[in-house]
């Protein structure tokens, strides 16, 4: 499939050198790595992270996985994420469902995300609120919110208070801040 108004807007920025555009779009075309992130922080996220590197992870760990013909890496903490509450899984969500454990993985997640535990998010969502470094009496406007989960990270840093102020890592004080989010289109909002 190829989409000539696109091929010819690219090109004419000059952002790929010629002899390297048949890769480049062979890399666009590749589906996108399951990423997700722990909300919260503190003693809960901490347990589910262990959760996860225990029960399902640690799968990894018995040899090399074959999946369509590739070997498939292990998940893995992004490594610019604070306190490993954010990973990357290399393979789809097809391939989920093809080995029961990894079936397992994906029925796990489907309920952490459902009970509001795990957000499933693309990595390079993750990164504007770590570059905001949201403190608990910033007022943040957010004027891009839909869908909604970087607004959901504004606000976990917002109620993210010094861990030495208690013992679980986490606080019962209110911030004084705020996270207003608006959206030009109220049908991609999922918060």
């Amino acid at each position: 499939m190829t989409n000539e108004a696109f091929e010819e807007y690219y090109k004419t920025q000059g952002i790929v050198p010629e002899g390297e555009w048949d890769a480049f779009v062979d890399i666009l075309k590749k589906p996108l790595p399951i990423t997700f992130r722990i909300n919260g922080s503190g003693r809960f996220a901490n347990e589910l992270r262990e959760k996860l590197e225990r029960d399902f992870f640690a799968n990894f760990t018995k040899g090399p996985i074959m999946l369509d013909g590739e070997i498939v890496g292990p998940p893995r903490p992004l490594p610019w994420y604070p306190h490993k509450l954010a990973w990357h899984m290399n393979f789809s969500r097809n391939q989920l469902r093809k080995i029961t454990w990894l079936a397992d993985i994906h029925e796990f997640m489907k309920a952490a995300n459902e009970a509001g535990s795990i957000t499933r998010q693309e990595a390079v969502s993750m990164v504007p609120p770590l570059f905001m470094d949201v403190q608990p009496h910033h007022r943040v406007l957010d004027m891009c919110a839909a869908p909604g989960s970087k607004t959901f990270q504004l606000l976990e840093q917002l109620h993210t208070f010094d861990s030495s102020s208690s013992s679980s890592g986490g606080s019962n004080q209110t911030p004084t801040g705020f996270v207003v989010a608006n959206d030009a289109d109220a049908q991609r909002c999922n918060l």
